[in-house]
């Protein structure tokens, strides 16, 4: 058998018809196939965040039932006009437990998104058992209280006793927004 410029011109478009048939066809194909399973794997990420949030049964239930946790807190956020109600009851508490408030001053209220804090310093003789049930009566309170900061000093004048010096924050709503819900 002869090889000649003939045969060779075949050769190498028999060997040719392979590689142009990958580029023109398979290539174009796989690209194909790899955004479609791109698609997929986004589509199948969505749906599993949909069975994520189908344990809720009955939306507007818990709606409703987030609405009662709500109103359950701002019934614990008395009205402004309200404060000195719980200032009293405050000092009430510490004269119940055989203290002595020396001083109570409020300081500038710090507003908040939903609600106010009023800062109020406060001095406090007595002994240290009937300040720490003071504290569990305050704790008790039907209103939202922090004690953000204290200290406590023994006392020079008399024996047995100490001086509280603390903030007392109590959370309020405002006036505006109390007429606005109103």
């Amino acid at each position: 058998m002869r090889f000649g410029l003939r045969e060779l011109l075949f050769l190498l478009v028999l060997l040719g018809l392979p590689g142009a048939a990958w580029w023109f066809v398979f290539r174009p194909v796989n690209n194909e196939i790899q955004q479609v399973h791109a698609e997929n794997v986004n589509k199948e990420a969505k749906l599993q965040k949909l069975r994520l949030n189908q344990h809720i049964d009955d939306v507007g239930k818990e709606i409703a039932k987030l609405n009662d946790a709500i109103a359950l807190y701002e019934a614990k956020l008395p009205a402004e006009k309200e404060v000195e109600v719980i200032l009293k009851e405050v000092w009430e508490l510490a004269t119940r437990r055989g203290l002595l408030p020396k001083s109570v001053r409020t300081e500038k209220p710090v507003p908040g998104s939903l609600y106010t804090e009023l800062p109020i310093k406060m001095e406090i003789l007595g002994d240290f058992d009937g300040f720490y049930a003071f504290l569990l009566d305050v704790e008790r309170l039907s209103r939202i209280t922090r004690v953000p900061d204290m200290k406590l000093k023994r006392s020079k004048d008399e024996e047995g006793h100490m001086i509280a010096t603390f903030t007392l924050t109590i959370f309020f709503e405002p006036a505006a927004m109390a007429q606005a819900g109103s």
